[in-house]
């Protein structure tokens, strides 16, 4: 069993912001984002290159950084904006920061929190949704498509909820069952206080304790640190292989197309083995 915090979002004040050209916009929401994190996040984010994004919904601008994929949406008039830190993005960036350090970062804001459990099996959603005891959770439901399956567990407006799923193969993670715990509002805000102080496998056992899991596969004393790799964003990397692909090596291929160079002599002649 494999745990990993796969989401986690906070709201953070940003005062009457109203309408702007992009460059200011982006200045004064990165401003008040680094203020209410208490500037957690600076070497993390890379300030001078957040993308800007399509948003739908309530809020109306929102940017990402490209480095992490965190992201920061907000509303002209409104005086919160959200960060959402989705679970690639937070794979990107704890290997900066440690979950006390996010739960530090939302100053008691926190909106949601996503607590995953991998499970290694062949073990179906259906099967080990079926084997767990009285939650109190009336709402369930099934989804089965093309991409897998889906079980909920509780109502979706609730501020707790749980889902299990698999993906259908050839998904890399269809040998994984991820069993998910969804927690929002005031749920959230109580989950993340207890990320301050209590190691993280522990929070996310707690977190689905209400789900009354009774299946044999949920073994909670192997529980350990997720080992998916975090793919790190290199933009000065990728800036050079872009500039190797569209302009370097078309330029040696006309070259020796052309008689310019025999290719075979230059290289060795520049890159000896």
């Amino acid at each position: 069993m494999f745990y990993k915090l796969d989401w986690f979002s906070f709201t953070f004040p940003i005062g009457m912001v109203g309408e702007g050209d992009n460059e200011y916009l982006l200045s004064l929401i990165l401003m008040a984002f680094h203020d209410h994190t208490a500037h957690r996040f600076l070497g993390v984010v890379t300030n001078g290159l957040w993308q800007w994004q399509p948003v739908s919904g309530f809020y109306t601008h929102r940017i990402q950084c490209p480095k992490t994929l965190l992201s920061l949406s907000w509303k002209p008039g409104n005086n919160y904006a959200l960060c959402e830190i989705s679970g690639q993005a937070i794979d990107r960036v704890s290997t900066q920061l440690k979950p006390n350090d996010l739960a530090l970062a939302a100053r008691e804001r926190c909106t949601r929190i996503d607590f995953a459990v991998d499970i290694e099996t062949t073990t179906t959603p259906e099967d080990f949704f079926a084997r767990r005891g009285d939650s109190g959770f009336k709402t369930t439901s099934f989804i089965k498509s093309p991409t897998g399956e889906t079980c909920y567990l509780g109502s979706r407006a609730g501020e707790r909820m749980a889902r299990v799923y698999r993906y259908a193969d050839p998904h890399p993670r269809s040998r994984l069952l991820r069993i998910e715990a969804e927690y929002k509002g005031d749920a959230a805000k109580r989950a993340c206080e207890m990320m301050i102080l209590t190691p993280l496998n522990k929070v996310v056992l707690a977190a689905h304790v209400p789900f009354c899991w009774e299946h044999p596969v949920w073994l909670p004393d192997t529980l350990d640190v997720s080992k998916i790799p975090a793919r790190y964003y290199d933009n000065e990397g990728a800036n050079t292989l872009h500039w190797l692909n569209l302009t370097v090596v078309p330029a040696i291929k006309k070259a020796s197309e052309t008689g310019l160079i025999i290719l075979r002599e230059w290289l060795n002649a520049h890159f000896p083995l």
